[in-house]
């Protein structure tokens, strides 16, 4: 053995013997971790547009090992806390690389993450990469090679995936740093453990490869303060207030960018109006702004009334996608006119919205606020509006997109209802013209059926109407009719399709429709939609009266309607068309005939 190597020995001996640096005294004959290790965390930075190894977060590990031991430290990187509304975060929302290792002597090992590197033992238990789960975190490993004795070192960095929806906030990332000895046994006395911070900017905008597409690309437009969570279907008449706000949003337009293929984009979004205020909810808003892009490529762009009544006009775009515009309808609050419109002419004594009020302001915006229109009655003692010089508030309906007026009669006769501005007529400026409501509080004598047409095609929807008169039969008001129908309801000689309302009820109330209900009627009825049999032929629906009417009334009730045949129709068609044949050809013989016999005279 040469001096030179027993001078180097000799020298590390001595190291060991007095304890510098990490190296404390152990027993020369047991491996070990010496000394206590270093754990140097350094916390990381990023921002919407970027999050990579140049801004990462770093942990470096140096210990010393002796004896030529193949001893590893191995490192666990988990998902700890995430800012608040951030996507999912877990395991899978971090990289982790080795960035050096530079400091380490003898032998050190090449670093390697989830198994993936060359050199160095691979602590049990550790899972592949691709292979963890929300718990298990990633695992990175170095160590001393068999026969190396000095110091084991690398640090790593540790970021937020870049392709992750990033929030604005702090990343929370826990570690531990465990030893194990060449043995397979742990040297717990070194293990230590701590958090990384990785702090998330709303700095810089992501556009690089990330382009939005049309096809895919959508700005919605919900009118309320807040977009609500799940499906929702574009507000298509958003109507508000136009009294100038900064805290109460008049509508919402979500921007959601996507790739061709379906993936976050992160261009700049610039929107104007030319009524109102839009920009960041509850933040800056002007005329005209652009924002930045959100976390996932999703902005909520609100828009706030500022005084002036009329028609806003939204324009919304991104660098590569310019949407349809949106259009929200200001109006003031002062009354410029009303309009009336009848839902029903006959009124009982149950309350109903038997007229429908359009208020609109100056500029002719309807208004939709409350304590714009009112009910009065010419005849207070038929219909109470209540005690003059008051009126009956009409509430705004969004389905009805008007103030439904809901009354009641007192006694049979007829009233003019009259719509005005204010609660008493003494303040009101402004009325409607007068619509005609007859009241009838008489008892229904009698129910009849009636389909809306006569002839259907096969599995055409149809709709049966129940109607319910007095002893004079004139329609009574809406009201609900207790056993006005004999137990089993309306039946059918045919079935009707699938999809079909169930027609057995005997107890069912009374209303007044619309047009959009399939059948419009004014007087109060019970209308049910059936979809007609496929095959042709007459369909007939029976019902009998029940207990609610006196005995004259309980009695069956029927109505019918054809169902064309199909098959029927072409055959006749064929027929048709046979008849017409035979009667040509019969035609074309008698003038070849005729053809013949001129020729034969002229020969002559």
């Amino acid at each position: 053995m040469s001096t030179k190597t027993n001078f180097k020995r000799i020298a590390l001996v001595a190291i060991g013997a007095l304890g510098i640096s990490l190296i404390s005294a152990v027993p020369s004959t047991q491996a070990a971790v010496v000394g206590t290790p270093e754990v140097t965390a350094v916390n990381g930075t990023a921002t919407n547009s970027k999050s990579d190894s140049t801004s990462a977060a770093t942990l470096a590990v140096r210990y010393f090992t002796n004896e030529g031991a193949t001893e590893t430290a191995t490192i666990r990187f988990s998902a700890g806390s995430a800012p608040s509304g951030a996507a999912t975060f877990d395991s899978r929302s971090i990289l982790v690389t080795a960035l050096d290792t530079s400091l380490a002597t003898g032998g050190a090992t090449t670093p390697r993450v989830n198994g993936s590197g060359s050199g160095g033992s691979f602590a049990p238990g550790a899972k592949g990469f691709g292979t963890d789960t929300v718990s298990a975190g990633l695992v990175a490993d170095f160590g001393m090679a068999p026969g190396g004795v000095g110091n084991g070192y690398a640090k790593f960095g540790v970021w937020l995936d870049t392709n992750m929806a990033r929030t604005v906030g702090t990343y929370k990332i826990d570690y531990s740093v465990r030893y194990f000895l060449k043995t397979g046994s742990e040297d717990t006395t070194k293990a230590s453990a701590g958090t990384i911070n990785i702090t998330v900017s709303q700095a810089g905008l992501i556009t690089a490869g990330t382009a939005g597409a049309a096809g895919t690309s959508t700005a919605v437009l919900y009118g309320g303060s807040s977009f609500p969570s799940g499906t929702v279907v574009e507000s298509t008449n958003v109507i508000a207030e136009a009294t100038p706000s900064l805290t109460t949003a008049a509508g919402v337009i979500r921007v959601t960018q996507l790739t061709a293929a379906g993936a976050g984009a992160r261009e700049s979004v610039t929107v104007s109006t030319n009524i109102g205020n839009v920009g960041v909810c509850a933040g800056t808003v002007g005329k005209s702004v652009v924002l930045e892009a959100g976390v996932g490529g999703v902005n909520d762009i609100c828009i706030y009334p500022d005084g002036t009544g009329g028609t806003a006009t939204i324009n919304v775009s991104t660098t590569s996608v310019t949407f349809t515009p949106k259009t929200i309808k200001f109006y003031n609050t002062t009354v410029a006119k009303i309009e009336a419109a009848s839902l029903g002419t006959v009124l009982g004594s149950t309350a109903s919205n038997v007229i429908i009020g359009k208020a609109y302001d100056a500029a002719g915006v309807q208004i939709v606020g409350g304590s714009s229109v009112y009910a009065y009655s010419s005849s207070t003692s038929v219909i109470n509006t209540g005690t003059a010089p008051a009126g009956t508030e009409c509430t705004y309906n969004d389905v009805y997109e008007g103030h439904l007026c809901s009354l009641a009669g007192a006694a049979n006769g007829t009233a003019d209802i009259t719509l005005r501005n204010k609660s008493t007529s003494t303040l009101s400026t402004v009325a409607s013209s007068a619509l005609k409501v007859t009241v009838n509080l008489n008892a229904p004598t009698k129910v009849s059926l009636k389909f809306n047409k006569a002839t259907y095609a096969p599995g055409e929807v149809a709709y049966i109407t129940v109607s319910a008169t007095d002893n004079a039969g004139t329609a009574v008001g809406a009201q609900t009719l207790t056993n006005v129908f004999a137990s089993g309801g309306i039946t059918s000689t045919v079935a009707f399709g699938n999809g079909s309302e169930t027609t057995t009820a005997h107890t069912f109330a009374t209303d007044y429709t619309t047009a959009s209900a399939g059948v419009a009627s004014t007087t109060a009825v019970k209308l049910y939609k059936v979809y007609m049999p496929y095959t042709g032929g007459t369909v007939t629906i029976k019902a009998t009266g029940g207990t609610l009417l006196p005995a004259s009334g309980q009695v069956e009730v029927s109505a019918s309607a054809s169902v064309t045949d199909n098959g029927a129709a072409a055959l006749a068609a064929v027929n048709a068309l046979a008849t017409t044949v035979a009667s040509l050809r019969t035609l074309i013989t008698t003038l070849t005939n005729l053809v013949l016999k001129i020729q034969k005279k002229v020969k002559a």
